[in-house]
């Protein structure tokens, strides 16, 4: 029984693995849960961590289409929260409460709308660098300033007027040392020793939920729609393999050059 996750900056794959024994892959981007299913042919899928800027996201059609195939596809966190909020109606389980608030439009305790992708959104190094993060979530320091609230160090209207400053920035700007700089004094210092990261705590709530349904052998998911398999998915797989078929000739030829020398 074959598992996969996409996971990256929100937990570490070693952290992973101690709740959910399972092939760890990098942030996902558009085209991984078709290769995962066609290489690997899991009986389940977790999304965490996914890409935006560098290369197109996860199209929402591959995993509707892993979902027509049997495999139960679950999401939480990041990417995986917001696919999985999108796609609830289909069957992606969504874990955590970042991926309830995406369902729900609000984000308990504030008042605006919340909807936006960049709540989620944080820059982080390459995969092959260990894809750590280099800034910190606008839903991890919403987190962190009702638990201030919560704990009596910030007002409510402190704590609005420093959510709606960290939101003005760019995402890759934002962070707990920012937040505890424009909070100063006895609330910044609070911050920065009691900082809450609401991606890591939902990310291993979806491990765990993961473990225990594979622990019991399931069933594969039933499915309560029908996958059309349209031109356009046809031309998505061919687009698919044929770059993977050109990046296996480049790797071939790329060894044989240095073998030659």
């Amino acid at each position: 029984m074959t598992t996969v996750v996409f996971l990256g900056p929100t937990l570490s794959a070693r952290e992973a693995a101690e709740i959910l024994p399972a092939t760890y892959l990098p942030p996902v981007r558009q085209g991984d849960v078709y290769r995962a299913m066609r290489d690997r042919r899991p009986t389940a899928i977790g999304v965490i961590d996914g890409v935006f800027l560098e290369a197109p996201s996860v199209w929402h059609r591959e995993i509707l289409w892993a979902l027509a195939c049997g495999v139960h596809v679950f999401g939480a966190a990041s990417m995986g929260a917001l696919r999985a909020a999108e796609l609830a109606p289909f069957g992606m389980r969504g874990v955590g409460r970042i991926f309830e608030a995406y369902r729900d439009g609000c984000w308990p305790g504030f008042d605006a709308p919340f909807e936006d992708d960049d709540e989620v959104a944080v820059i982080h190094a390459p995969a092959e660098a260990g894809s750590f993060a280099l800034s910190d979530a606008m839903v991890d320091l919403r987190a962190t300033l009702l638990a201030g609230e919560a704990a009596g160090v910030i007002s409510r209207e402190r704590r609005d007027a420093l959510a709606a400053e960290m939101k003005r920035r760019h995402f890759s700007a934002r962070g707990i040392a920012a937040l505890a700089d424009a909070a100063g004094g006895a609330a910044g210092a609070w911050i920065t020793s009691n900082h809450i990261s609401r991606k890591r705590l939902d990310a291993l709530e979806m491990l765990r939920d993961m473990s225990v349904l594979l622990a019991g052998t399931p069933a594969p998911f039933r499915p309560r729609f029908r996958f059309t398999p349209a031109l356009v998915w046809q031309h998505f797989m061919d687009a698919a393999n044929a770059e993977d078929r050109a990046k296996l000739a480049r790797a071939v030829w790329e060894d044989w050059l240095m073998a030659d020398e």
